[in-house]
């Protein structure tokens, strides 16, 4: 018999737990590790190509008019952002802090300012993959990360300086988180839990209709049903926290006025935005069809009781909803877009032989045509980089310039060196000191008085791609002097913007 002074230095007397030799053991170990090496180097494959395709084509599209508004506010000091926000745009006040600090390391340029939204957009397709590894296998993670890599709603708003790829990020690694409190759930995870879904209320209000997603998935799976009362008081914790915002964003509910009340066109265009072209929509669809019949169950949560609800109740909510108010609109919802992928990444992987490649590649051909349209500046939604351009070639020194509404001053703020050495004729206080978007204007008469002055002989207009029909009594006196006063000199038209001359 062994004694501990029979042992050699570095050896461990055998115990109960001992189930083979030495060697044995460090294979077994040594088998651990490599596995768990794998499960990390998986989601870095559709992580690296979704930041590749985010990198693409990210520095040459112009700003559009919300983002133009992010570079903006996120110029202001933390202070001058707050004070915005208890005016108006407070469900994205988180986003602008955050953009605050990028812009302070990184600059203001295009490109910087749509970092956050491309890292975002690779730590979706990780997080994905990690999902689709956790409740199914490998290759359905691998498959579903390249997938949701390859949706073009996906790309286009990892190219946006604006919160939604964000959404999109947190959504799928709380669910990660969700599916992981049903495995192995203790007080710590519940609170981070918690607190992750109050930051993603932060980040956008509507993200919050995550939470009856994850509710229905407890309720259809009767092992995670244990885990009910303390996903309840975690899910209440987090609207809880966040409810002064809400109550802060009922008060501001009428930024969303240009929304209008959905129907069965819109829910159309959502499963269209998508999944693509029609050729490659029907291949998706049969795939989750496919995934969704086929689909065992691994860990305490299935396929099924998971995705069905995340795809189809954020969206539904929310159109039943504004059927009384509007609210919808599709890219508030872009954070079940990843819950499509899952089933359809099922159904492909029930393929022999890894020929899941092949469906994959020819919708990758399929959607190829979309990226690349997505990455050209005429197909943007404005052109502000070519309005600006436009007035650094025109305009000379002292011009006055007037904007048709008064948020549109924002592209000034946007691209500040096109507009250096204008005149805002009618700006009484800028947007930062009004804490709003477009400033504060002076009253029509003294607009008036200022536009038929001496010193104004050349005025530029710069204003959408139509004029409002019923324009405030502040921009109709803008037009009426124009028209009495001034004579058109020339005009020019950009995409999302007119801009126009006119002399005295």
């Amino acid at each position: 018999m062994n004694s501990k002074l029979d042992l050699l230095p570095g050896e461990r007397p055998a115990t109960a737990e001992h189930h083979g030799p030495p060697a044995e053991d460090a294979g077994r170990r040594g088998e651990a590790g490599r596995g768990q090496q794998r499960a990390w180097l998986l989601p870095s494959v559709p992580a690296l190509l979704a930041l590749a395709m985010g990198l693409w084509g990210a520095g040459r599209l112009p700003l559009w008019r919300d983002e133009a508004i992010t570079s903006e506010i996120a110029r202001r000091s933390i202070p001058g952002i707050l004070w915005c926000a208890r005016h108006i745009d407070a469900v994205h006040a988180a986003y602008y802090l955050l953009m605050h600090c990028v812009v302070q390391v990184f600059g203001a340029g295009e490109f910087a300012l749509r970092l956050p939204s491309i890292a975002a957009f690779a730590a979706t397709a990780a997080g994905i993959t990690v999902l689709g590894r956790r409740i199914m296998s490998g290759p359905v993670g691998l498959v579903a990360g390249l997938i949701c890599t390859g949706a073009p709603f996906a790309s286009h708003y990892a190219h946006e300086a604006r919160s939604y790829s964000l959404v999109a990020a947190l959504t799928v690694w709380l669910t990660v988180l969700f599916v992981d409190l049903a495995e192995r759930g203790s007080r710590r995870r519940y609170a981070a839990y918690g607190a992750g879904i109050a930051l993603l209320g932060l980040v956008h209000l509507f993200a919050l209709l995550i939470l009856p997603a994850h509710l229905a998935t407890l309720l259809l799976t009767r092992r995670a049903r244990t885990m009910l009362r303390r996903w309840s008081a975690a899910a209440a914790g987090a609207v809880v926290a966040v409810s002064p915002l809400i109550a802060l964003a009922v008060t501001q509910r009428n930024a969303l006025d240009w929304l209008t009340r959905p129907g069965w066109r819109d829910a159309l265009y959502l499963a269209e935005a998508f999944t693509g072209p029609p050729i490659v929509a029907y291949l998706l669809g049969a795939a989750m069809a496919v995934g969704l019949i086929t689909a065992r169950r691994r860990g305490p949560i299935g396929l099924r009781a998971l995705a069905l609800p995340w795809l189809l109740l954020p969206a539904t909510v929310l159109l039943l909803v504004s059927q009384f108010h509007p609210f919808y609109t599709s890219r508030y919802v872009i954070g079940s877009l990843p819950a499509m992928a899952l089933p359809a990444a099922a159904g492909l992987a029930r393929m022999p032989c890894r020929t899941w490649i092949v469906p994959l590649v020819a919708m990758a051909v399929l959607v190829a045509p979309l990226h690349v349209a997505q990455r050209r500046p005429e197909n943007w939604w404005d052109n502000l980089r070519g309005a600006a351009a436009i007035v650094e070639r025109e305009a000379r020194p002292g011009d006055a310039i007037l904007f048709l509404t008064a948020d549109r001053r924002s592209i000034a703020e946007a691209y500040p060196d096109a507009f250096r050495g204008l005149r805002d004729i009618a700006l009484r206080r800028t947007p930062a000191q009004a804490g709003n978007f477009g400033g504060t204007e002076f009253d029509p008469a003294e607009i008036g008085r200022r536009l038929t002055g001496a010193a104004t002989t050349r005025v530029w207009l710069l204003e959408g791609p139509w004029r409002m029909p019923s324009l405030v009594p502040r921009d109709r006196a803008k037009v009426e002097v124009l028209q009495r006063h001034f004579r058109q000199a020339g005009v020019w038209r950009v995409r999302g913007i007119t801009l126009s001359l006119f002399q005295r």
